[in-house]
């Protein structure tokens, strides 16, 4: 009876370690940090000035550029396909997704895109944009593999590290520049690359970083969270637009050398984390950070606070709303 009765128990508290265990690995998917537990950028109130900058931020690393004459564009990413389609079926450009998040970012033109490395989620829309917006595009052997799929005739402009291009009163630099630890798709697309196309067709292609540089606001934009080197060193930059995704992963030394030789090598005073939101959700919805089984942004960003300390402003972008931060330490572009 006594030994029964032990096994019964034993029995129960299995079960019951087995529910708690799977309570905790559901928890662990489903529960996020909220973006709203960290400093964000202002809206600006009023509208721009002729000539002057408005930026939006786009998710992921998509981010515009406009000064009322030239609308320049890095990356593009808007049809953001739910988890399920990025882990079963093949990807292609959701044309009523991109129109609609365009309007909302009120572009309708863009002069240039940049692409920083030919991922999904950075590629996925750019031949569609190109297109549809009359941009040129500028990025890899890969993204022109991607171009002429989708039916872009004219060529791609090929990037070259420390080579500007100017676009109006814009000049956009690019740097070769790691992508982050981990890559499931390196590589280069093959020359029969055909859409749709599933995510893991999309590869690296080479990972750059760009230094916007519009009158003296000086921009660098950094979409993966690859260490540098010196790539950056002798560079100077007001903001930085720093690529976060999956750097917790990396380890507090790797982050703050990451810091290092972005920040601390630019010089810049105001930081602004990119590439930090569920891109397996739509921009039809408010972003929010990844699940704590997938990235710890909590403490990506309670790192990177203790680095900024006082003399550097830490801050969220919001989607789609003109940034402001002329209240905030960004030197020329402020």
């Amino acid at each position: 009876m006594r030994r029964g009765s032990s096994k019964r128990r034993l029995g129960r508290a299995a079960l019951a370690f087995g529910g708690l265990a799977l309570a905790g690995l559901a928890s662990a998917f489903t529960l996020r940090p909220s973006p709203e537990a960290y400093p964000a950028l202002a809206a600006r109130a009023e509208p721009a000035k002729p000539g002057h900058l408005t930026v939006r931020f786009l998710g992921t690393s998509t981010l515009t550029f406009d000064d009322g004459r030239d609308v320049v564009l890095i990356d593009g990413y808007l049809s953001r396909p739910g988890v399920v389609a990025l882990l079963t079926q093949p990807l292609r450009p959701d044309q009523a997704a991109i129109a609609r998040h365009m309007k909302r970012a009120d572009i309708r033109r863009i002069s240039a895109l940049y692409v920083a490395h030919t991922h999904f989620d950075h590629a996925l829309d750019s031949a569609s944009l190109a297109k549809a917006y009359g941009a040129a595009l500028h990025g890899s052997d890969t993204l022109a593999a991607i171009a002429a799929a989708e039916g872009v005739t004219a060529p791609v402009q090929r990037l070259t590290s420390g080579q500007p291009s100017t676009v109006g009163a814009f000049q956009v630099t690019p740097f070769r520049t790691p992508h982050s630890p981990g890559d499931v798709a390196a590589g280069a697309t093959a020359a029969d690359f055909r859409i749709p196309a599933r995510a893991r067709a999309y590869p690296e292609g080479g990972a750059h970083s760009f230094l916007i540089e519009h009158g003296a606001c000086r921009i660098l934009i950094v979409p993966s969270a690859g260490h540098p080197g010196d790539a950056f060193h002798g560079l100077r930059a007001d903001v930085v637009m720093l690529g976060v995704g999956n750097l917790s992963r990396q380890g507090p030394e790797a982050i703050a050398a990451y810091w290092r030789d972005t920040v601390t090598a630019t010089g810049a005073r105001l930081v602004i984390p990119i590439h930090w939101d569920d891109f397996s959700r739509s921009l039809d919805e408010p972003l929010k950070p990844f699940p704590y089984a997938i990235d710890r942004f909590d403490q990506t960003m309670k790192q990177l606070a203790a680095l900024a300390g006082d003399q550097i402003a830490l801050r969220l972008p919001r989607a789609f709303v003109p940034m402001d931060w002329s209240g905030l330490p960004a030197g020329a572009c402020a």
